[in-house]
């Protein structure tokens, strides 16, 4: 039967998706498809088009294709993402990693001159930075910690799948007492910073799949989770230690500002590239 080829497969993708998706978007779910689920990379498929699949692949891609129609985010579907040269398995318990989520790491790997750092990620969620910078950075080493036990349990996943050493801590960030003997080079977050009354104008597959506890905050405090980490950091951080978070763009002076109240110093923002204020880094001064 055709559907049980490799081309035969991907053919029926295509169609069942055309009107619901742009040729872009079905090349996408298709490279994911073949790559996850078929287990061949795309770029080969062309070389294999008559390549058998076995049947509880093809009754695989059925539900994935039956879950993108109704609206369900690709790496949900097909459970799994790819950032940073690694490969990560997410779930609705952890939000998927975006591409400037990406660029913070480059970023914090491009300007790190510690060796062997210490490495705190808050909000980790499916461990994406502190996996990504424990793979980038030599001998880094992360602590990675999230409220969120379902997050944290994908998290450890993660480091197993990628062969990577992360200490993954439950740890409420508003009452972090856990901290208090831990000591660090670098602190890095992408904490929650949508507020409340933008969900209006967000996708509906962000809103209905991914976990809103990692996204919003309330609009009478958008900076809650930047003013905690700040304090903590001061207490967590070496002296001339690096904070670096990334942001929600409409409050790129308020962060800066937060940051240097608080006694921060070389308090910088950043554009990603888009062109928007997406990360701001700043240094613990040394008070002695």
């Amino acid at each position: 039967m055709e559907h049980n080829t490799l081309s035969g497969i991907l053919n029926h993708v295509s169609k069942r998706l055309s009107a619901s998706f742009n040729p872009n978007e079905i090349q996408t779910i298709k490279k994911y498809i073949a790559e996850a689920v078929l287990n061949v990379p795309f770029h080969q498929v062309f070389l294999n088009t008559l390549q058998k699949v076995d049947d509880d692949k093809v009754i695989e891609v059925e539900r994935i294709t039956a879950e993108l129609l109704a609206g369900k985010p690709l790496q949900y579907a097909v459970g799994l993402t790819y950032f940073s040269d690694l490969v990560l398995r997410v779930n609705p318990s952890v939000l998927i990693p975006r591409p400037e989520t990406e660029e913070l790491v480059s970023l914090i790997v491009k300007e790190n001159k510690i060796n062997s750092p210490g490495i705190l990620d808050v909000g980790t969620g499916s461990g994406c930075i502190a996996l990504a910078l424990a793979k980038h950075i030599a001998n880094a080493k992360v602590t990675g910690i999230d409220i969120s036990a379902a997050a944290l349990s994908v998290a450890m996943e993660n480091a197993v799948i990628n062969k990577l050493s992360v200490n993954f801590l439950q740890v409420d960030i508003l009452e972090p007492t856990a901290l208090e003997a831990f000591c660090f080079d670098i602190v890095v977050s992408n904490p929650p910073y949508v507020t409340e009354s933008e969900k209006e104008f967000m996708k509906r597959n962000v809103l209905d799949y991914e976990p809103h506890i990692a996204l919003f905050v309330p609009d009478a405090d958008p900076l809650r989770f930047y003013r905690a980490i700040a304090l903590q950091s001061v207490r967590s951080l070496i002296h001339h230690g690096w904070l670096w978070f990334e942001i929600n763009e409409a409050f790129g002076s308020d962060v800066v500002n937060l940051l240097k109240s608080i006694g921060f110093v070389h308090v910088e923002l950043i554009n990603d590239f888009r062109g928007k204020p997406r990360f701001v880094k700043a240094q613990k001064q040394n008070n002695g």
